[in-house]
């Protein structure tokens, strides 16, 4: 028979860099530390001077039992553990058994250990591991040292405890990579991703009456302590000073908000934090919180919370504004909501995607498919390691409670009342545009006609008059007066960007309509027979150029004889106005100004 070889060095090495994300440093010094029946875990991210320049250091040390002296090769070596009984066999309520967890801290410049029984205290360290690694193809840890030659000593009143020192964790050498260790991001990961964010604590009642507490201090710690308080923050933060070092209090457990779902309540709500947000996006409604029974004795616990963005918004201070560029540790609800597979509790993976049918995304709440058969890869990254059977059988009940009456229409309840309000809105908002537009027209001019009949002139915006109101008028005119003009409009459309076609001996070419006729042209002179406009802001002889860069000159004639198929109008005196191409091929082109039409031709008035 031939022995399977294995290059030691190359597996350690790839072991100690196999994690998605480095801050599953803390993930995995948590979940030991409850793992080994700690109520109080530290954890404190800091730098200290030196010569050389500054050195990183995370601190993480809990109350929980210590490791004996004879099991220090289940934190040093390669996948042994004491979470496993003699058979090999997890267990049962211990997520780290695997014996690959720790070596992530190995990806750095030193580790050093410090372990606190009934019966021994002593330290042991690690030196460069990778460097070790590259250079021997092996690594050696030290032998045991007293705690006090190692300066990482644990509280005199603790009868047990457990500390790892990870002094220039490798991947946050550089500013780049150091903002993942600031406060706010560390604090958002510990609740959301570690056992601290452990939704466990919602059917385990022996684990949430440990009052089981991390004791929290990341970096730039002084800046979000301020920012605090101010902030409103749910649930409200609690800040404790321990042994001389003041930490951010986080209380083990998955943050759920309250339950809003009634109109008064929303507004009430919104009434004592003053907000002018809609009140439905701090909706907040449970559709489910318990177990499921599945086939095969496979069982899940599942819990659906549906909430409004706003909701979000007060818990989750990492959440990206609407309309908002995301920053580098900021998220969007789409990254951070939706439906989650969980492990003892702790989110793993999203898994919108299972359900069928579905929209692909559900931002819109948290869901937590918590189940002890799904099986996780070595760096816990996935549930994918479970048999393909189990998972479609969580699968198919999945999908069955997710279309069932009651919880489809607990998703669509804060879905229909946005939409109710939205109408609601949207009358009130009809409302009020009709009468501020009906305050604005009883200041708009008014243009009276000899007959009597009154017409209003273009409102004049900031860019000239109104182009649809001119249009407007120039309708208006037309039904009054059908003989007014000599040509016939063949066709009209203002949004295709060609305004009249008209017919000019036997060729198509068009009239542009203007509210205020400027020197900015966007089209080419060559297809313009007319400009029609209200008025003009350009003066005799300036010079307008066209998108084919022609130049035409603008002419003003005050003596003209005006030409109408209305007997009664034509050879009327009035000013008229034409533009002069510099290009002989370029017909001259007239416009129409409407204004002048109006006084000197219809002789109306103004008021």
């Amino acid at each position: 028979m031939n022995e399977v070889k294995i290059n030691k060095s190359s597996e350690i090495f790839q072991i100690i860099t196999d994690f998605g994300d480095p801050l599953e440093i803390f993930r995995e010094a948590f979940q030991n530390a409850i793992d080994e029946d700690a109520t109080k875990v530290f954890c404190r991210v800091y730098h200290t001077k030196k010569l050389s320049g500054d050195e990183l250091i995370i601190d993480i040390w809990n109350n929980g039992h210590g490791l004996q002296k004879t099991n220090i090769s289940n934190f040093f070596d390669l996948a042994y553990s004491t979470k496993v009984d003699e058979n090999g066999i997890p267990i049962k309520g211990k997520l780290g058994y695997k014996g690959h967890g720790a070596k992530i801290y190995f990806n750095s410049k030193q580790v050093i250990i410090t372990s606190k029984t009934k019966a021994e205290y002593w330290s042991a360290k690690l030196d460069n591991p990778i460097e070790q690694l590259e250079q021997k193809s092996t690594l050696e840890y030290s032998d045991f040292i007293e705690p006090s030659l190692t300066n990482v000593l644990l509280p005199e009143d603790w009868s047990e405890g457990f500390w790892v020192r990870i002094t220039g964790h490798l991947h946050f050498k550089t500013e780049h990579t150091k903002f993942k260790l600031n406060h706010k991001n560390l604090r958002d990961y510990s609740k959301w991703f570690t056992v601290f964010g452990s939704i466990a604590t919602y059917y385990n009642s022996e684990l949430r009456d440990k009052n089981i507490k991390l004791y929290l201090q990341g970096i730039d710690f002084e800046t979000f302590k301020r920012e605090a308080d101010v902030c409103l923050i749910n649930p409200k933060t609690t800040f404790e000073t321990v042994y001389g070092i003041e930490y951010e209090i986080i209380n083990l457990g998955h943050y759920f908000p309250p339950e809003r779902f009634e109109d008064k309540i929303m507004k009430k709500h919104i009434k004592e934090i003053g907000s002018n947000k809609p009140f439905w996006e701090y909706y907040s409604r449970m559709a489910h919180n318990d177990w499921v029974s599945c086939d095969n004795n496979t069982s899940f616990y599942l819990m659906i919370n549906v909430e409004g963005y706003e909701t979000k918004r007060e818990y989750d201070i990492l959440l990206t504004q609407r309309g908002k560029a995301r920053t580098a540790i900021s998220h969007t609800d789409v990254q951070r909501y939706g439906i989650w597979a969980c492990k003892g509790g702790i989110p793993v993976e999203k898994i919108d995607n299972w359900i069928e049918g579905g929209k692909g995304q559900y931002s819109y709440l948290q869901a937590f498919v918590d189940c002890d058969d799904f099986k996780l890869t070595a760096n816990r990254g996935s549930i994918h390691n479970t048999e393909i059977e189990k998972l479609d059988i969580v699968k198919k009940k999945l999908n069955e409670i997710f279309s069932s009456k009651k919880i489809s229409d607990l998703l669509n309840e804060r879905k229909d009342i946005e939409e109710f309000e939205n109408i609601l809105i949207s009358i009130e908002e009809d409302g009020n545009k009709l009468e501020k537009r009906f305050k604005e027209s009883k200041r708009r001019k008014s243009i009276i006609l000899p007959n009597g009949t009154r017409l209003k002139e273009p409102s004049k915006l900031k860019t000239g008059y109104s182009e649809s109101e001119t249009m407007v008028l120039l309708i208006q005119l037309t039904t009054l007066y059908p003989q007014l003009f000599t040509f016939k409009l063949e066709d009209y459309d203002t949004t295709k960007g060609i305004d009249f076609v008209i017919e000019e001996n036997k060729n198509p070419k068009y009239i542009e309509l203007k509210g205020t006729l400027d020197k900015r042209i966007n089209h080419p002179f060559r297809y313009i027979s007319k400009f029609i406009t209200y008025d003009l802001s350009i003066n005799e002889n300036d010079i307008i150029e066209d998108n084919e860069t022609f130049k035409a000159v603008l002419k003003v004639n005050k003596t003209d004889i005006f030409q109408s198929f209305d007997e009664n109008l034509r050879g009327k005196k009035y000013t008229s106005y034409k533009l002069d191409p510099d290009a002989a091929s370029i017909p001259s082109m007239e416009i129409i100004q409407l204004k002048s039409i109006l006084t000197e031709i219809l002789e109306a008035k103004f008021e």
